[in-house]
């Protein structure tokens, strides 16, 4: 990704559409973009082959604001980051594909990872620190996300929609190992230093 991104953004520099000064800005929109598509791409890949299209897109529509205001586990390549990414959708699809749990106990199973969500709080990029103010927007924003997602996870235990509720408390179920496994390896990384 990083050679496509650098190709691209030479050849819009030498076509003159951007200055020397905005190169790395460009650079780093470029490489953030290719990544995510790819990403995408492949995920939806998995999605349609296993015929799990719409729990894909709930997936994504979970997952990714969550992960982006409250941070998480992040690997040392763009390669296991997506290879990781990648299969842990597919094995959470599959789990709601070939295994329920009834609508309530999915719910308390998603409340359960809300509060431990909320409890264990946002964990900052190691390249990106967070001053205090961003922290407070990222949290509000988080926050929201929660909300919205209490919403939906209502609107499934109440239309008894138990394989998109069970979806949620897995996804939570992620969010929240990421959290911890980030801050485990924050804390070996402070302790080497």
């Amino acid at each position: 990704m990083e050679r496509l991104s650098i190709v691209l953004t030479n050849y819009i520099l030498k076509k003159e559409v951007i200055t020397k000064d905005d190169y790395e800005i460009y650079l780093y929109g470029f490489q953030s973009f290719l990544e995510l598509f790819l990403n995408l791409v492949c995920s939806l890949c998995i999605a349609f082959f296993i015929h799990m299209e719409v729990e894909c897109l709930l997936f994504f529509l979970l997952f990714i604001p969550l992960r982006s205001f409250n941070g998480g586990l992040h690997l040392k390549s763009y390669f296991s980051c997506l290879v990781f990414s990648c299969a842990t959708m597919t094995v959470i699809l599959l789990i709601v594909k070939y295994y329920s749990l009834n609508a309530p106990v999915s719910f308390l199973l998603y409340l359960v990872f809300m509060v431990l969500i909320k409890i264990t709080g946002a964990v900052d990029h190691p390249n990106r620190p967070v001053d205090t103010e961003e922290n407070q927007t990222f949290t509000h924003k988080t926050d929201r996300t929660l909300f919205i997602s209490f919403l939906a996870a209502l609107c499934f235990l109440f239309l008894n929609l138990e394989n998109y509720i069970f979806l949620e408390a897995l996804i939570y179920l992620l969010v929240f190992i990421t959290l911890i496994l980030s801050k485990i390896s924050g804390r070996k990384k402070q302790q080497m230093e």
